[in-house]
């Protein structure tokens, strides 16, 4: 099974990467991280590095551009490579840790073509801040955006909130109420949720926490959910 996890910049992909492997060891199975940021060099060993083709920092000196410019040019050249990128058979789960910022993934060819590439089962984990969910608007904004991975790279998708441990995120339920009779935002909240169903996305919310591995056994009960006609998310 291949995951890949996506998500705005300091929501812990790479920590969760890095613990959810081992995880995954501890349990029995073969992991592998594949690290697709090459403008960061990866906390963990990965099996496949996207830096031993493309490094973000030589790209910006070497062709003259910002820093945007060459993250998006990088991903341009990491897309000629996506065959060494990929492992081969052998790993019972493959994670993939995509770069810092989403956009880099979700909106340029590089992310739907490895996607397509991808022989076996392919399900993406949409981390959020959990100290970032301060309001319902920012609550119903991750959810969304877990919304558009599905609707993207047209991959099942869950969303976890990560550093559980330092911030607790209610449940949906919650911010429903407090926005009860709160004019455009109450009514959009109250959509949202069909809008959710609608796009077959995974809504039930996982919290996880990658210094502590709370919610680990939840997270790896939902990604095998995902692929069982029995399961049961919402």
């Amino acid at each position: 099974m291949n995951i890949i996890l996506l998500g705005p910049a300091g929501s812990g992909k790479s920590a969760i990467a890095e613990s959810f492997s081992k995880y995954l060891e501890d349990k029995g199975y073969s992991a592998g991280v594949v690290n697709l940021d090459s403008a960061s060099p990866p906390r963990y060993s990965p099996i496949s590095d996207v830096r031993e083709f493309v490094r973000a920092e030589e790209v910006m000196e070497k062709e003259g551009l910002g820093i945007n410019g060459a993250l998006l040019r990088s991903m341009e050249l990491a897309a000629e490579h996506l065959d060494d990128l990929i492992p081969k058979d052998g790993w019972d789960f493959v994670i993939y840790d995509t770069p810092g910022q989403l956009e880099l993934f979700m909106y340029t060819s590089f992310g739907r073509e490895l996607v397509s590439r991808l022989e076996s089962f392919t399900v993406g984990i949409f981390l959020a801040d959990s100290t970032r969910v301060t309001s319902p608007s920012t609550y119903s904004a991750m959810i969304a955006q877990s919304a558009i991975v599905t609707l993207m790279l047209e991959i099942p998708s869950i969303t976890a909130f990560n550093k559980s441990d330092r911030a607790r995120v209610k449940e949906f339920e919650h911010y429903a109420r407090e926005l009860e009779g709160e004019g455009v935002l109450g009514e959009f909240f109250e959509k949202l949720l069909k809008f959710v169903e609608a796009t077959s996305v995974i809504y039930r919310p996982v919290l996880v926490s990658a210094k502590t591995g709370e919610g680990f056994d939840e997270l790896f009960s939902a990604v095998n959910e995902v692929f069982c006609a029995c399961g049961d998310l919402s």
